[in-house]
């Protein structure tokens, strides 16, 4: 039987975590689903690993080189699925996660993507920059609490919690990453999906042609790219409280390419002009403004770790701005 959902996990040497998410979805209630799995090239048991599941679960198992989008567009090509679902191989799922997401599919023709809550121990969350850096504004000295107040009231525009929303200044809340997005009662129309908790239909990664490879380094902004190109055919993004994942990063995989923040940089702007355009006086103010907040942490991250990747940050925004202010195209339209 066809399966209706296929869920794509690119990986690298990231067994240990994978068995982890593995077991996962051997729970799940809904059972008319397979897993592919894209190996970046792991020396560390992976495939191995898969074996012992196929007994357990469908599994596609490929290979591709080349970098995570890559193997994104690998997996969702060979998927059988109705609804290809991009997750991470550090993430576990909740027993209900996809029976949420059929069901919300299964609400309205135009729901075009389905995600829901990420959430994140405390812990694991100065794995990321943006995480470590929003609970330092949050409770750190005068100084950092003055940032935070441009952060949170001025680019986050007062709903720093609110559940996947992007804003005029190209900043995006974090609200689906905690445990208060548990609250949300029924379904609601959100911005974009999370990286790892990312369900598209399938016919609509083959008419935007899926993940975009032009976004360089890890592929920051890939994913959103892909829910603002689904909104953009009339579509809707909806997040669903109830397919829950929980998200575990670690230092492994993809983790030590983080630092470098020329790639970082250079996929926000090119993002920004082709999704939100600073074609208004008030989003090309905030524009800037974000823009410059960015260098000025990537500096700071700089200045704290001696990194100096993370000084790529300059001339990449030197670089991002002088591809895309002269196109005619940069300034028109816009999606919010």
């Amino acid at each position: 039987m066809k399966p209706r959902i296929s869920v794509l996990l690119p990986t690298k040497n990231r067994c240990k975590p994978m068995k982890e998410c593995l077991d996962s979805l051997v729970k799940q209630t809904f059972k008319n689903f397979e897993v592919v799995i894209v190996d970046g090239g792991s020396t560390d048991g992976t495939k191995e690993l898969v074996e012992k599941y196929s007994k357990k679960l469908k599994i596609k198992f490929d290979f591709q080189s080349g970098g995570l989008i890559k193997q994104e567009n690998k997996g969702w090509k060979i998927a059988e699925g109705d609804i290809v679902i991009r997750t991470d191989d550090d993430v576990i799922t909740e027993p209900g996660w996809l029976e949420a997401v059929d069901k919300t599919f299964r609400l309205s023709d135009k729901i075009g993507g389905v995600t829901g809550p990420t959430l994140m121990p405390e812990e694991r969350q100065k794995y990321r920059d943006l995480f470590f850096f929003q609970e330092r504004l949050n409770n750190g000295g005068f100084f950092w609490k003055i940032i935070g107040k441009v952060y949170f009231d001025y680019f986050l525009e007062g709903e720093a919690m609110r559940a996947t929303k992007w804003f005029r200044s190209g900043a995006f809340s974090l609200g689906s990453n905690y445990p208060d997005c548990l609250k949300i009662k029924e379904p609601f129309e959100v911005s974009h999906q999370e990286a790892c908790n990312m369900a598209t239909r399938r016919d609509l990664l083959e008419k935007t042609g899926g993940f975009d490879e032009t976004y360089v380094g890890i592929g920051e902004y890939n994913e959103p790219d892909v829910s603002f190109n689904v909104r953009k055919l009339g579509y809707k993004i909806m997040f669903n409280p109830r397919a829950v994942v929980h998200h575990l990063p670690s230092k492994a995989g993809f983790f030590n390419e983080r630092p470098n923040a020329y790639g970082r940089i250079m996929n926000f702007i090119n993002f920004y002009f082709k999704h939100i355009k600073p074609n208004s006086v008030d989003k090309f103010l905030r524009f800037n403004a974000y823009l410059l907040f960015l260098n000025l942490f990537f500096i700071h991250q700089f200045m704290v770790k001696r990194e100096v990747s993370q000084l790529g940050c300059i001339p990449a925004t030197f670089a991002g701005l002088l591809k895309n202010i002269f196109k005619p195209e940069s300034w028109r339209g816009g999606i919010l």
